[in-house]
């Protein structure tokens, strides 16, 4: 059963949330509604997502979302921001904080439910694959590792779906919106201008072997290299 942790204040957006997840009645929920309790009832209970709000009194939701990044006991775990910072400005900083989605309020029950159930598939333990080695990089789907030529590379749990479906089609062109159903949540519409910004952060943190993704101009992108 999967464990939502819900960051909120609002008492009101707490119910409704609940109340979305008992129309499928497989999930379990735990609240908390001081920003500075965020990390610490992440580390403890490890749920499997967490719905976070930007707007909180005595905190901001995107230096919550920094902390679970920066700590490596609650790196991996997805984030979706609820939020009534509706403009497109606000949805790219969001996603490329590494929330995985972002979802405004007022938001419908069946929204809220599938854009939570897109995510999760993302990270279920039976959709991954396995390793992949190629051009001196080493990638680990059931760790959600990366490796450069031994050396272990920080990537954003976004950020590595994206390498990863690139490198298991290694000189096939991808295209953007490909890349994008495959790796993003349902119904995002900024998630182009934040691939690109995806492929930015890997490539530099590749370091030489960023060279390895390739840009096709209006199209998408291909990564490059044999089997090694």
């Amino acid at each position: 059963m999967p464990k939502i942790l819900i960051i909120e204040d609002d008492p009101l957006i707490v119910a409704a949330v609940e109340k979305t997840l008992t129309l499928e009645d497989c999930f379990s929920l735990e609240h908390v509604s001081v920003p500075d309790q965020a990390l610490p009832a992440a580390i403890r209970l490890r749920p499997d997502l967490i719905l976070l709000d930007i707007r909180m009194p005595g905190g901001d939701g995107r230096a919550v979302l920094k902390a679970l990044k920066d700590n490596s006991a609650t790196h991996d775990i997805p984030v979706i921001f609820l939020t009534g910072m509706a403009s497109e400005g606000d949805k790219v900083v969001g996603l490329n904080l590494g929330a995985d989605d972002y979802v405004v309020k007022p938001f419908g029950a069946m929204e809220l439910l599938a854009r939570i159930q897109s995510v999760l598939r993302r990270y279920r333990p039976e959709t991954r694959h396995g390793l992949i080695a190629v051009s001196g990089l080493r990638l680990d789907w059931n760790n959600r590792s990366v490796s450069v030529d031994g050396r272990l590379a920080l990537l954003q749990p976004k950020e590595f779906e994206v390498l990863y479906l690139l490198a298991s089609k290694r000189g096939q062109a991808l295209s953007r919106s490909y890349l994008i159903e495959n790796t993003s949540s349902y119904g995002m519409d900024v998630a182009t201008r934040s691939l690109d910004t995806h492929i930015k952060n890997i490539r530099r943190k590749l370091g030489k072997r960023g060279d390895l993704i390739e840009t096709v101009p209006k199209f998408g992108y291909r990564f490059q290299g044999p089997h090694g």
